[in-house]
């Protein structure tokens, strides 16, 4: 369930507006590289919860 409120977030809101500042940890340069992971990240999730009917 979690997973795909994540999902329907990310896709209602856009993916920047879903994390928000939680790439404040990384450093500038390294930010691009984590929101590229978690955008594939999700993609693959949404594509699971689609298959199984769950999306």
């Amino acid at each position: 369930m979690a997973m795909a409120l994540a999902v329907l977030d990310a896709r209602q809101r856009g993916l920047d507006r879903f994390l928000g500042g939680t790439l404040a940890f990384a450093s500038i340069d390294d930010r691009t590289a984590y929101r590229r992971v978690l955008q594939q990240g999700l993609a693959e999730l949404e594509a699971v919860l689609v298959k199984d009917q769950l999306l």
